[in-house]
């Protein structure tokens, strides 16, 4: 009677390689999502704890019980939240918004001073804004499409060097 070895990790559906990414989805030269910082996570996780803390007098085990699914909720909708800036296939992706990367002029890499005049007293009404106060850093690109009324993208974001360059490199091969 002879022994067959067992073939091992090939045979496992978990063990075998991931397809190839898809050829429709490029893969993106830039991507962030903009999650809060650790101080917005602590006020996250209170204001889910207060709710608890109010049901304390009804019944201990329901305010733990809805103390926790607060805080998870409050969790959930606080990445849900989080814009993702993007660079992909051409175009940039701003939270909803997209523009063609080639639409798009010289990136502006903004931090500390020029950051907060930027989104302070030399704000743009017309220009498309996606900032978050946790993101100290930020870039502005101006839009070089005349038809479009919108003067200029400003987007928060903590790696305001990287998202330059992957919108330069895109507006090139563009």
């Amino acid at each position: 009677m002879s022994v067959t070895p067992d073939p091992g990790p090939t045979s496992s559906p978990r063990k075998q390689p991931a397809p190839a990414s898809d050829p429709a989805q490029p893969q993106p030269l830039f991507r962030e999502r903009v999650l809060p910082g650790p101080g917005a996570w602590l006020v996250v996780v209170a204001l889910g704890s207060i709710v608890g803390l109010v049901m304390v007098p009804i019944d201990l085990t329901l305010a733990i019980v809805v103390g926790i699914v607060c805080v998870v909720v409050a969790i959930v909708l606080a990445v849900a939240y989080s814009p993702v800036l993007e660079v992909a296939g051409g175009r940039f992706r701003l939270g909803r918004a997209q523009i063609e990367a080639s639409l798009l002029g010289e990136p502006e890499v903004l931090r500390g001073e020029d950051w907060q005049r930027t989104i302070g007293q030399d704000f743009e009404p017309l220009a498309h804004h996606c900032v978050r106060g946790w993101a100290h850093s930020g870039i502005r690109v101006e839009v070089l499409d005349t038809a479009d009324p919108t003067s200029a993208w400003v987007a928060s974001t903590r790696r305001p060097d990287d998202l330059a360059l992957a919108l330069r490199t895109a507006g090139r091969s563009a």
